[in-house]
């Protein structure tokens, strides 16, 4: 890895091959937003696992603290898992981290409690699930390992660094609680990112449907942050990249009429437009040339993950 490169440089080559890595980052993100609200019946709910997973994977990470040897791998994840005390954390402080209304906070965690996801130990709740749980729990993250491994793969070649898809997911693996401690954290400010600005994290998944079609159409075309959030006339045919109610609610398992509900607050806002013939929603130019999601919060968003993909990037890197 060069001596120079910094999540800044990452950042700048993200923004510079914008429609490039959105192909990308779109259907990933989709795909992790997706796998939490199917697994906790609510993107909300998910985004409170994480909260508590974050903690476990913090708490197992100390270990090294008192042993450097100490095994971090996902193949000893739940092994370690044992040894984790949760700490007492009030709803409010909760409420506070994850920007959800206390008593919201309070009704998710009876309802995480119900499902077997959440439990007490020691008094003090905290992410414990049983067996069942476990083992989809495995597959969940190879899964998400092989999806961010494509991630990390694409910033390499952005910046020369030669390393292979099986290096980046035998690293992941073999210093799991590491990695996943930071991953999500990213993952935790980027829905709080858009908690602040939407309020409702399920718009944020119902619009990655668009905005992955939307990406993966224009792929091809080396366009820039800048470039499309200047002129977004630059990109033609926004109506062709479109996709129905059904659609949305086939791919992320929310109900159909509670997509159509959600899918006209994102006309409403004016992030995308609805053609009155087909029925079908399409990005519209004006949600990329507006600071309402566009400059800023795609800036952000970029920085966030930049400083993430950093830290993957500079321990991988460390191995080859």
């Amino acid at each position: 890895m060069s001596p120079s490169l910094s999540p800044k440089i990452i950042k700048v080559l993200l923004l510079e091959n914008l429609v490039e890595y959105q192909d990308l980052f779109s259907q990933f993100q989709s795909n992790f937003l997706t796998g939490l609200y199917k697994r906790y019946q609510g993107v909300e709910n998910g985004n409170l696992v994480l909260y508590f997973a974050k903690q476990v994977h913090q708490d197992i990470l100390r270990q090294k603290d008192y042993n450097l040897n100490f095994d971090i791998s996902f193949e000893n994840f739940w092994e370690n898992h044992k040894l984790v005390s949760p700490i007492k954390k009030s709803i409010i402080k909760i409420a506070d981290d994850v920007s959800l209304p206390k008593e919201t906070v309070r009704r998710k965690i009876l309802q995480l409690v119900k499902q077997k996801v959440l439990s007490k130990k020691n008094d003090n709740i905290g992410w414990f699930p049983n067996e069942r749980y476990k083992e989809s729990y495995n597959l969940f993250v190879h899964k998400e390992i092989e999806n961010l491994s494509l991630l990390l793969i694409f910033i390499c070649k952005k910046i020369n660094l030669n390393v292979s898809s099986d290096n980046i997911k035998k690293e992941l693996k073999e210093k799991f609680n590491f990695y996943w401690f930071h991953y999500l954290n990213v993952q935790l400010e980027y829905l709080k990112l858009w908690k602040l600005q939407l309020k409702d994290l399920e718009l944020v998944l119902i619009g990655l449907q668009i905005t992955s079609i939307f990406a993966s159409k224009a792929k091809g075309k080396s366009f820039s942050h800048k470039k499309i959030h200047n002129n977004p006339s630059v990109i033609k045919d926004f109506e062709s990249a479109s996709i129905n109610a059904n659609l949305v609610s086939e791919v992320t398992g929310i109900p159909r009429a509670t997509c159509i509900r959600k899918l006209e607050r994102l006309v409403e806002i004016k992030m995308i437009a609805q053609d009155h013939i087909s029925k079908r929603y399409y990005l519209i130019p004006t949600s990329t040339s507006k600071d309402f999601i566009a400059k800023q919060l795609t800036q952000k968003i970029t920085e966030t993950f930049s400083e993430f993909y950093f830290i993957c990037i500079r321990a991988i890197s460390s191995k080859t």
